[in-house]
C-alpha cells in the first residue's frame, strides 16, 4: 500500500504567512509532494495489476479484490491533500 500523504507540516501559519519568500516555498514543496504521491499511486496500482496478471486462479481474484479496495483508498487520501492544498494555497488555516 501506497505510504499515507501529509502536508499538514507544510500549512502557512501566522509565523510565515508574511514572508512571501517561504510561503512561495512551502507551497511549491506541497505541490511537489502531492504530484510524487499521485504519481506513485499510479504506479503502484500498474505494478499490482502486473503482478496479477500473471496470478494464476483465485489468488488472481483475491488480489483483484484487494486492489479494487485500495485503489479508491488511495484516491480518497490524494483528493484530501489536494484539498488541503488549495485551502493552504487560498491562505486559509487547516486542521
Amino acid at each position: 500500500m501506497q505510504r499515507p500523504l501529509n502536508i499538514i507540516d507544510l500549512a502557512i501559519t501566522g509565523d510565515v504567512s508574511n514572508d512571501a519568500a517561504e510561503v512561495a516555498r512551502r507551497l511549491d514543496q506541497a505541490a511537489d509532494l502531492v504530484e510524487v504521491f499521485a504519481a506513485d499511486s499510479a504506479l503502484n496500482a500498474l505494478d499490482s495489476l502486473l503482478a496479477l496478471a500473471a496470478t494464476p486462479g483465485r489468488a488472481a481474484l483475491e488480489g483483484a479484490r484487494h486492489l479494487a479496495a485500495e485503489i479508491p483508498q488511495q484516491a480518497e487520501i490524494l483528493h484530501s491533500e489536494i484539498e488541503r492544498f488549495l485551502a493552504v494555497s487560498a491562505g486559509q488555516r487547516t486542521n
